[in-house]
């Protein structure tokens, strides 16, 4: 039996994903931001969104703030439409940063779109000594999907490296965890087999393992779906 195959949308730091997804076994199909998302889904058990510049805010109707540093149109469209798909067919999804952002936008929400000019309140959440410095204090909600995969005694300190963050949240999502001032740090679908997405980066830790059990609980839910199917 093949392993799940997982739809991982490139981006400029592909490395610590890779290792992260190969590390719980699943077969990576790296595919660029761009193209027929129908085609790309094909024999596909689950997608992995990545970080990237920001959304174009014109996609939640707002106008574009100064700090704005906009990815293309064509990634735009292609990612928020293999959500919006994911969550219609409850394909598994894993969104990181930009990915967790693109989530809530294809779920019909929006996004505050500098946090030190708009939320001057807020503790620094871009914080880029090291890909693996830590930021802040994570409070996972109880009774979440990343509740299970963090569980008792994981870390609750996380790396931070975005200037956004979820503002109004999506139809069909929840909040599952807060930074400490209480900035959106992860959303989830109930009603998906597995849908979370997070604002910090997982994926730098695969070498000390500390979220690995977040990726084992994607791979897990990627492999019932290919079970499903096959």
């Amino acid at each position: 039996m093949r392993p799940p195959r997982i739809l991982y949308v490139q981006c400029s730091r592909d490395e610590d994903y890779l290792r992260s997804l190969e590390a719980v076994g699943l077969d990576v199909e790296s595919v660029p931001p761009d193209g027929d998302v129908g085609v790309a889904l094909q024999g596909i058990d689950g997608v992995v969104l990545a970080g990237g510049y920001d959304v174009d805010p014109a996609l939640y109707g707002e106008t574009m703030h100064p700090a704005c540093t906009l990815a293309d149109a064509s990634r735009d469209a292609f990612e928020i439409d293999l959500a919006r798909r994911c969550l219609r067919d409850g394909l598994p999804l894993l969104a990181i940063c930009r990915g967790m952002q693109v989530l809530n936008v294809a779920a019909g929400g929006s996004l505050i779109q500098d946090l030190p000019s708009q939320v001057p309140v807020a503790i620094p959440h871009a914080v880029d000594d090291t890909l693996t410095t830590l930021a802040h204090g994570l409070d996972v909600v109880d009774g979440t999907l990343l509740s299970r995969a963090l569980g008792a005694g994981m870390p609750t300190q996380v790396n931070s490296r975005h200037h956004q963050a979820a503002k109004v949240i999506g139809q069909g999502l929840v909040v599952s965890a807060h930074a400490t001032d209480g900035i959106v740090e992860a959303l989830e679908a109930p009603d998906s087999p597995f849908c979370v997405g997070v604002q910090w980066h997982p994926e730098n830790f695969w070498r000390t393992g500390e979220f690995l059990p977040l990726f084992r609980l994607f791979a897990m839910a990627c492999q019932n779906r290919f079970a499903v199917h096959m």
